[in-house]
């Protein structure tokens, strides 16, 4: 869920991707200290399945977030940091999952995913039973992803109201969205780690 820092910058986490990474950790390592100790062959080799797993869950589960902030928004997602100014976003939508909208791009939130059924039906009964308050949408266009009890309509109602907020302000510039440059820079290190890994397990399975 969201929180505020003293500067004002907006950070979003999927808590739910969280608690799933750590499972996966603490699986990955059960099964690390399973096979040290009780192992003494070529069979120590399934370790290295598990440390792709462990990674795959920092990289898909734990590192995903959302930023918000005054000079612009920075959704770091699995592969990508993309980096959108505010001049830059003409849309925000939550059909699949939070996902902004600059010219001939679509940038899908990862750590803002749509919920499921179960949790639509939950955040409908507390914004029902008065719990939590109404998203900034108009109830004609509102999707199950706009309820602020789930994830992508928490973190999407953080990017509206910031939005709405810098527009009343006159703090963005309308009619520049064609001209302003969106900043993208491709997480290659992980990427090569990714690669890395993938090579290893198929390597220990054949091996071991």
């Amino acid at each position: 869920m969201p929180y505020v820092s003293p500067a004002e910058r907006e950070v979003f986490v999927s808590r739910f991707n969280r608690v799933l990474a750590v499972l996966i950790w603490a699986a990955a390592a059960a099964l690390t200290i399973g096979l040290l100790v009780s192992v003494h062959d070529a069979r120590l080799l399934y370790i290295v399945p598990g440390v792709l797993f462990a990674f795959v869950a920092w990289a898909m589960l734990w590192r995903p977030q959302l930023t918000v902030a005054d000079e612009g928004i920075t959704v770091v997602n699995v592969t990508r940091t993309v980096r959108i100014p505010w001049e830059a976003l003409i849309a925000v939508d939550t059909k699949y999952a939070l996902t902004l909208y600059t010219p001939g791009r679509k940038i899908p939130v990862w750590a803002a995913p749509a919920p499921g059924t179960g949790s639509t039906l939950r955040a409908t009964r507390n914004e029902t039973k008065g719990r939590i308050g109404r998203p900034r949408v108009e109830d004609s266009v509102r999707r199950p992803g706009d309820l602020l009890g789930t994830e992508s309509g928490a973190a999407a109602e953080v990017v509206r109201r910031r939005w709405g907020m810098l527009q009343d302000a006159g703090a963005i510039d309308a009619g520049r969205a064609d001209e302003t440059p969106v900043t993208v820079r491709w997480h290659l290190v992980e990427l090569a780690v990714l690669v890395l890994l993938l090579a290893g397990t198929v390597a220990a399975l054949l091996l071991a």
